[in-house]
């Protein structure tokens, strides 16, 4: 039998708040640390999310960089 699907992470606006891209990358930065840590010790392997959030940490980076 196949290992059961589990749907991807679903992520929800809670509010609107204007930030420098500086900011958004610290704190994107702690999230995905965080929410791999959390990943590792459940033994989870819920990647769909972490990358497209890998893609915009390093898209802000990009952007701090110029």
């Amino acid at each position: 039998m196949d290992a059961a699907v589990t749907p991807p992470l679903r992520l929800e606006t809670l509010r609107v708040q204007q930030i420098s891209s500086d900011v958004a990358q610290r704190r994107l930065d702690n999230f995905l640390h965080r929410l791999r840590a959390r990943n590792l010790a459940n033994n989870r392997g819920e990647t769909t999310t972490s990358v497209q959030l890998q893609k915009l940490a390093d898209a802000l980076s990009e952007e701090n960089s110029q």
